[in-house]
């Protein structure tokens, strides 16, 4: 029996829980790390490259267990592994409060490029919510539809400029205020920036919804008629 996902017997983690778990990995836990290792007495170097690891096991343990990784995930997973190797080489918590908000322009840079392939980002990260049936069924409808198509592309570059405002506001965070502050600080704000995108893309997908009887992230997007 094939499950509302479109997974036979495989029920797919729910959404909320999924935010809810990277939230904790990528926020709290690291957070908690620095803040707990630093009331020990341990350097805000070592802390910070202790704290910037939690991320990057998460990722890399998700990965062993699916045996397989997405494109975005490899880079990421990339790019955390090179934010731990510059703290290693600099010993500069400075330059690793820097470097970690540039990991925002990596990600909507690589947001952006997405636009130049095939099919951008959002597309893709709509499929990650979908099993084979639902995935199958926005393919169609991302060839047969060249309003989910644009709409797409328009989160795809609300999602990528996000990221880079995030990135230049992290880095001036990091370079202007105390060490101590900014992990937190950071992490408020991409949190807050996060939620703000987040209801951007709510409110127009509803809308978009309306306008054009097609959702842009369900699982059976409703196409009343081919466009041409």
């Amino acid at each position: 029996m094939e499950s509302p996902n479109g997974r036979t017997g495989i029920h797919r983690m729910p959404t909320w829980r999924a935010a809810a778990t990277a939230i904790l990995f990528t926020v709290v836990l690291p957070l908690a790390v620095f803040y707990v290792l630093r009331a020990q007495g341990i350097s805000q170097w070592l802390a910070l490259t202790l704290s910037g690891a939690v991320p990057a096991v998460r990722m890399a343990v998700e990965a062993a267990t699916r045996r397989r990784v997405n494109g975005f995930e490899t880079f990421m997973i990339g790019m955390l592994a090179v934010r731990i190797m510059t703290s290693l080489l600099t010993g500069s918590p400075r330059v690793i409060l820097v470097k970690d908000a540039g990991l925002g322009a990596a990600a909507g840079l690589w947001i952006l490029t997405s636009l130049l392939t095939a099919k951008p980002f959002a597309f893709h990260a709509g499929q990650t919510w979908h099993g084979p049936t639902a995935a199958a069924a926005r393919e169609a409808a991302w060839r047969a539809s060249p309003t989910l198509r644009s709409g797409l592309t328009r989160l795809t570059v609300l999602w990528g400029c996000a990221q880079l405002l995030d990135c230049g506001a992290g880095v001036l965070v990091a370079l202007l205020l105390p060490v101590e502050a900014v992990p937190a600080l950071n992490r408020a704000k991409g949190l807050v920036l996060l939620c703000a995108v987040i209801l951007v893309t709510v409110a127009y997908s509803r809308r978009y919804g309306r306008r054009h009887a097609l959702s842009l992230f369900g699982s059976t997007p409703l196409i009343t008629r081919r466009e041409g």
